[in-house]
């Protein structure tokens, strides 16, 4: 049976926009963030490529979470689940249809194509965050922390929709170099504001929020050096990183491997359980 918009949300929405409810009001910050999809968007139509990711690590990095996703909900006859900050909708799209799938997020334009993926939409910030409380069985957070003004807010608002012993699942960039999004030729006011990596999330979600950290799964490994592990000399690690991806042609069994011993992974996912005092 379908739910009605008051099974779903504890507040009503503002206004519908295409069918989808719109519960947060538009920003200077909501605007860049269309500018950003935006462009996505207009290049994906022009030459089928993401501007911002390369294919094979995009889809690497989504099959990371989807493995999780599947491992934590085994089991359920009925996975009620919500994607934060959900795009395109890709990360759901391949799920089985036991899954009741829900999605947010501040573009419009993606949320329309997400919609068109089986996925129940809605237009919210996470500040803003509309959902009723202990609602769902699995939240999963990807490539969205690290944008958020306020990163204690939102937690406590995705925590909040999750269920005592529910499952949330985050993926967010692991020591990343910041300093291209302080360049004065960067086309975007904000986009990435923070780093992390396995010690900083355990603080904050066992510290600060009282969940437990169930694991960590790192993914994607470059040859970019200025992600490279060890103290060395610049021109070494652009001489080693140069070598190490001539390698990739040759063999890519050889490259993962050197590209996994010498450089930090791009991307990390945690896995999170809510327990009482989330």
């Amino acid at each position: 049976m379908e739910k009605k918009l008051t099974d779903i949300y504890k507040i009503p929405p503002l206004r519908f926009v295409d069918s989808i409810p719109v519960f947060s009001e538009a920003n200077e910050y909501t605007a860049n963030y269309e500018m950003i999809s935006l462009d996505h968007i207009a290049e994906m139509h022009k030459t089928g490529t993401n501007p911002f990711i390369q294919e094979d690590l995009w889809v690497e990095l989504e099959n990371s979470t989807k493995e999780l996703i599947l491992k934590y909900s085994a089991g359920k006859s009925r996975c009620v689940i919500l994607d934060v900050g959900v795009g395109l909708g890709r990360l759901f799209a391949p799920l089985p249809t036991s899954f009741e799938k829900y999605g947010m997020d501040i573009s419009m334009d993606y949320l329309k194509i997400a919609q068109g993926k089986g996925v129940n939409v809605c237009y919210s910030l996470v500040e803003d965050m509309p959902y009723k409380e202990n609602f769902f069985d699995v939240v999963v957070c990807t490539d969205v922390l690290e944008h958020v003004l306020d990163l204690n807010l939102a937690c406590a608002k995705i925590l909040s929709v999750l269920k005592r012993n529910g499952i949330l699942i985050v993926r967010v960039p692991y020591r990343e170099n910041l300093s291209v999004y302080l360049s004065d030729d960067y086309p975007y006011k904000f986009v990435h504001i923070r780093n992390f990596d396995e010690h900083s999330l355990k603080l904050l979600f066992q510290k600060v929020f009282g969940c437990e950290v169930l694991q960590y799964k790192t993914i994607g490994y470059g040859t970019d050096y200025m992600r490279f592990k060890y103290a060395l000399p610049v021109f070494i690690k652009i001489s080693l990183s140069a070598l190490i991806y001539c390698i990739k042609y040759v063999n890519k069994t050889v490259y993962k491997g050197l590209a996994s011993k010498f450089y930090n992974p791009i991307e990390i996912n945690v896995v999170v359980k809510k327990h009482q005092l989330a």
